[in-house]
């Protein structure tokens, strides 16, 4: 069967090197909790992170038995994505009544570069994008019978949505509403509803707690136009590509003939059939932009891509739309390989891999080292040292304002590229600010032993022949010579990422 080969490509594209890519910033907290007891691990959660715990828990069994690192906890989402795949299918197939279709949203669905890259990622958006899909299909099945087997399931598909992520509340409140208007007298539909406010109610208690942490503030803190302007390319194109503009307006374009099959090349029950998930994705999508305004941001608006994919199916899957519709549907799937291709193949594009700083700077401390002496390292511009935490064991921030007995300082730039820096929050390379290793460091009783790139890090190794006592001031802004400083105008050791190790901590 055709779908069956979509599929079969779609695990391809997703489990293809998967372990090839490190953990990026917000994957360090998925690795961090799964680590911990069970109880331990929902207890942090509150703390920690913004979202629900059941992709926690599911990635807390699955990682003891994949393992812990990079290709066995994120082959959890990569398997979620994969299975989004045939679910999909099933809904177009349900929602507009044609094979076409439904195989024009099942190619769109395995070869979307942006759902592919969630399931390169240990974090819960693909396991979201999956759940929120099967509320749609189930959707499908209880708004033709109201059988309390169907309403229970599709019941049951948004309690596991919202389980995994509140934005589901994008996808299940429209669909809610649609199903209290078209069968409010069901009694099959009013339980599934209660059910569903029990669920809310539990969830809430902790909703507030987490919105007391600040994992999700700087969201607000960003240009809210241009989070709304970056939702139709990531949709169509993912988060990075060679050749972005010509493929970004590519895309629209193939975008634009879908709407226009759909309104001249339809018949009526096609079109009634696309413009259902098309009118419960625009609701979802003003859900998300207005009242969710200060944490709107495309991974959260996730849930809504399936429905808009059914809303562009129905025009390019049309009885009449011939050749417009198979010819934009394949343009639409080569965009998404070259982006997903773009990706494999561009270590910029790709999240950072800490595994090979941490590899090149080496396990503390080594043989030749007493256990007592401390190592420093320096993220150069960049606070957040979370990754590089879970392979070099024992580094801990740097609080006080001197560590005794150091014998060595590591300082690590991210080399400035094409795309560095920029606003980005998909966990990119571009998610990093570019900076540069100065040619000395003028750190008294330290040398440069090594300087090396490793892909776009740059990495330099300073030795003392014997342990000193080194100052935070000393760090690593204090370069030798007046015109290096001046190279660096703007650099303020406030914002490095400064760790030790030194055991016992």
């Amino acid at each position: 069967m055709p779908i069956l080969l979509l599929t079969a490509i779609g695990a391809l594209l997703r489990f293809y090197a998967i372990g090839r890519q490190g953990f990026w910033y917000d994957e360090s907290y998925t690795v961090y909790l799964v680590h911990h007891s069970p109880g331990t691990m929902l207890g942090l959660i509150p703390s920690t992170e913004s979202t629900p715990p059941l992709y926690y828990c599911v990635a807390w069994v699955w990682a003891r038995i994949f393992g812990f690192g990079p290709a066995g906890l994120k082959s959890l989402s990569a398997l979620c994505g994969t299975l989004t795949i045939p679910v999909a299918y099933a809904t177009a197939r349900k929602m507009l009544g044609n094979r076409r279709s439904a195989l024009i949203v099942g190619a769109l669905t395995a070869f979307n570069p942006l759902l592919i890259w969630y399931s390169q990622e240990a974090r819960a958006y693909e396991m979201l994008v999956l759940f929120s899909a099967l509320t749609l299909l189930m959707f499908a099945y209880a708004r033709e019978r109201p059988r309390p087997p169907a309403v229970a399931l599709w019941g049951l598909a948004c309690a596991l949505a919202l389980l995994t992520h509140y934005y589901a509340a994008i996808v299940i409140v429209p669909e809610a509403a649609w199903l209290l208007y078209e069968h409010r007298h069901s009694r099959a539909v009013r339980l599934a509803l209660g059910g569903l406010v029990l669920v809310t109610l539990a969830l809430a208690p902790l909703a507030l707690k987490q919105s007391g942490n600040v994992s999700n503030h700087w969201i607000a803190h960003a240009s809210y136009l241009r989070r709304l302007r970056q939702i139709p390319a990531l949709f169509l194109i993912g988060p990075e590509t060679h050749l972005r503009t010509v493929l970004k307006f590519l895309a629209f374009a193939m975008v634009a003939v879908a709407v226009g099959l759909l309104i001249w090349r339809t018949r009526r029950r096609e079109r009634q059939g696309a413009l259902l998930p098309g009118g419960l994705a625009l609701a979802g999508f003003l859900i998300a932009a207005i009242p969710g305004y200060s944490t709107f941001l495309g991974r959260n608006v996730l849930p809504l891509w399936l429905p808009a994919a059914l809303l562009l199916a129905g025009g390019l899957g049309a009885a009449r739309a011939r050749l417009a519709g198979i010819g934009a549907t394949a343009t639409l799937c080569a965009i998404g390989v070259v982006g997903v291709v773009s990706v494999d193949t561009t270590h910029a594009f790709q999240r950072p891999n800490w595994q090979l700083v941490a590899d090149t700077i080496g396990r503390w401390p080594p043989r030749h080292t007493a256990g007592a002496d401390a190592r420093i390292v320096v993220v150069q511009d960049n606070p957040g040292g979370m990754p590089l935490s879970l392979y070099l064991a024992n580094l801990r921030y740097l609080k006080a304002s001197s560590v005794a007995r150091v014998s060595e300082i590591d300082i690590i730039a991210a080399l400035p590229h094409k795309g560095l820096g920029g606003f980005c929050w998909w966990g990119s390379e571009c998610n990093l600010v570019p900076s540069r290793l100065d040619r000395n460091y003028h750190i008294p009783g330290f040398q440069i032993t090594l300087r090396t790139r490793v892909r776009d890090f740059g990495i330099l190794i300073l030795r003392a022949r014997h342990p000193t006592t080194v100052t935070t001031a000393a760090l690593p802004a204090a370069v030798a010579d007046e015109r290096l400083r001046r190279r660096r105008p703007n650099h303020d050791p406030a914002h490095d990422g400064q760790f030790v190790q030194q055991f016992p901590a």
